[in-house]
């Protein structure tokens, strides 16, 4: 996922591997079973070449290892998969040298060994011959003192009599208190307890002295011994990594199988021709939280550009995003959530979704936005897919429709890459009659009786509703407000003048001042005052000098620079600074 391919013979290898997997599910299961108990071989070896590899390391590594005849045997059992490129996994995989290795760490490490390297017990005693004559003679003082407590009872006539061990006493005979004074005259004594009495001798601890002597010496042998298996074992670290990426590369071929099956996914062709062509597509995520509603996409030399209209919630989004999903899954080698897919390779998707600000580095959520617009206006091509969502929605509504119309017009005329552009500037639909492979397409909505039900299927032509209310309305905005925002909405389209309630005298907090919101200017214009708060209809002209007086010099600067700008020759980023500027000169 994180680096998708471009070259198309890998990507039908990979496709024609997970085609086998999906067509037999036992091999699938007894795959999943195996690797189950595997680790990341590729990390292990990194660590073992580094030498911060420690005893539980090696021997995941031995636990690994010991999988891959079972794999190989998994892979070349199963006729679908040993004639498929699934076999292919481990065909240039040095076997020999990897069972090698697992043979090497089978004969040096115990099969439960230590974390620590001196505590004794890493590594088995026949792999060093040092090493095996430490623990002989460690075991030949250890059965001394095991036996000690027998021969003290024959030789002394005691009956209650055990030899013990403990960090304060170290080695020690304890008798029983009926007992503790018939003990030899070579018996001293150490400790008296409730029912008993302690004892050492010269002789036991001398024992004692040579037993931690070969102990510590054991540990010292092994943690020696550990370290060059670990410097042996990391000179093949090329090795165990390629095992590890053939382990992993079977895991993800076997996952990406198991996934096309439980969620009918199919298996998309992939072609050198410029096109992007989906029958019932999916979002692979949505749909697993949802009953979803599939949909159709074209996007081919002929038809480059969509701008994708309709109501707020109603899957614009999600469509875009599924077409960039489809061609990502498609790219890696995989089965993709759509009926049917044909996949024109790209060389890049490019997005710019959602909103985030990083208000630590000064960058507001719109100055966020317009990066990375310009870094897609830079860099995609017409090998490109890019999805745009509402840009220009975190500014003043004419900036916004400025901006999104000079980037289509620079993608469309400039860069030629297939694209998608969702927005509520239902103003920018216009540009499909103007501009060559630009059509418009809408998700559908129906309305009865004010009730708004979202189809979720993507229909062509474009729409002029957003439904922004009826999103609002179910988000719980206070039903006043919403009964409010609809008569604005409905004066606005109308171009009425507007209540601006609570706005009149303080003294008269019942009267409401009528304004007129002037289509031309941005603003609104006041009108008068109703005491009764009633509405006085009345319309506002967008022509210049409409109020009758003659535009003034800056207004008439600023439309004269405006005829004069070429779009198709000017960058977004240029075009932006104009519009700010010329903003700014008619502010003042």
């Amino acid at each position: 996922l994180g680096r998708p391919r471009r070259d198309r013979a890998e990507l039908e290898r990979r496709q024609g591997a997970v085609a086998a997997l999906a067509a037999d599910a036992m091999a699938r299961d007894r795959l999943r079973e195996t690797l189950d108990g595997t680790y990341d071989l590729e990390r292990l070896a990194s660590r073992t070449a580094s030498g911060s590899a420690g005893p539980d390391a090696l021997l995941r590594v031995r636990e690994t290892l010991a999988a891959l005849p079972d794999l190989v045997d998994a892979v070349t059992s199963a006729p679908r998969l040993a004639d498929s490129p699934v076999a292919d996994v481990f065909a240039d995989l040095d076997r020999e040298g990897a069972a090698a290795v697992r043979e090497e760490l089978d004969a040096a490490l115990a099969d439960d060994p230590p974390k620590s390297l001196t505590a004794g017990g890493l590594i088995r005693p026949a792999y060093d011959e040092e090493l095996r004559d430490l623990v002989e003679r460690h075991d030949e003082a250890a059965e001394w003192i095991d036996s000690l407590a027998e021969r003290e009872k024959r030789e002394h006539g005691l009956t209650h009599v055990s030899v013990g061990r403990n960090k304060t006493d170290g080695y020690y005979i304890q008798v029983g208190k009926s007992e503790s004074d018939q003990v030899p005259a070579h018996y001293e004594a150490i400790k008296t307890l409730k029912n008993s009495e302690r004892f050492v001798t010269d002789e036991l601890a001398e024992r004692e002295r040579e037993i931690m002597r070969l102990e510590e010496e054991r540990g010292d042998l092994e943690a020696t011994v550990f370290r060059d298996l670990r410097a042996d074992i990391g000179e093949r670290a090329d090795l165990l990594q390629a095992v590890g990426r053939a382990f992993a590369e079977l895991d993800t071929l076997r996952s990406l199988a198991e996934h096309a099956v439980r969620n009918d996914w199919t298996k998309p062709e992939l072609t050198d021709d410029d096109v992007l062509d989906l029958r019932a597509a999916r979002h692979p995520v949505v749909e697993q939280s949802v009953e979803f509603v599939p949909n159709d996409l074209r996007l081919d030399r002929e038809r480059r550009f969509l701008l994708v209209t309709g109501p707020n919630m109603s899957g614009k989004s999600t469509y875009m995003r599924q077409a960039a999903l489809v061609t990502l899954l498609a790219q890696m080698g995989s089965f993709v959530p759509a009926r049917e897919a044909r996949v024109g390779l790209v060389d890049g998707v490019y997005t710019r979704v959602g909103a985030l600000d990083e208000l630590a580095q000064g960058r507001s959520t719109f100055m966020v936005e317009m990066q990375e617009l310009s870094n897609i206006l830079h860099s995609a091509t017409e090998d490109s897919l890019v999805i745009l969502d509402e840009v220009g929605r975190g500014t003043a509504t004419y900036d916004g429709i400025s901006i999104a119309w000079a980037a289509t017009e620079w993608l469309a005329n400039n860069v030629d890459s297939k694209t998608l552009f969702a927005t509520h500037y239902h103003e920018l639909t216009s540009l499909a009659e103007h501009l060559p492979r630009v059509e418009n397409v809408h998700v559908a909505a129906s309305e009865d009786d004010g009730d708004v039900t979202f189809l979720r299927t993507v229909r062509e032509g474009a729409t002029d509703r957003s439904y922004g209310i009826h999103v609002a309305d179910l988000a719980g905005i206070p039903e006043p407000v919403v009964n409010r925002s609809r008569e604005v909405l409905d004066r606005l389209r109308n171009e009425k003048a507007i209540q601006a309630k609570g706005s009149g005298d303080a003294s008269r907090p019942d009267e409401t001042v009528q304004a007129v919101f002037d289509l031309g200017g941005g603003a609104f214009r006041e009108e008068g005052a109703a005491a009764d708060g009633g509405a006085t209809e009345g319309r506002a002209s967008s022509e210049p000098g409409s109020s009758g007086g003659e535009m003034d010099p800056a207004t008439e600067s600023v439309l004269a620079e405006l005829r004069e700008t070429d779009v198709n020759e000017v960058t977004p980023v240029d075009l932006i600074s104009r519009v700010q500027e010329w903003q700014g000169r008619l502010d003042e």
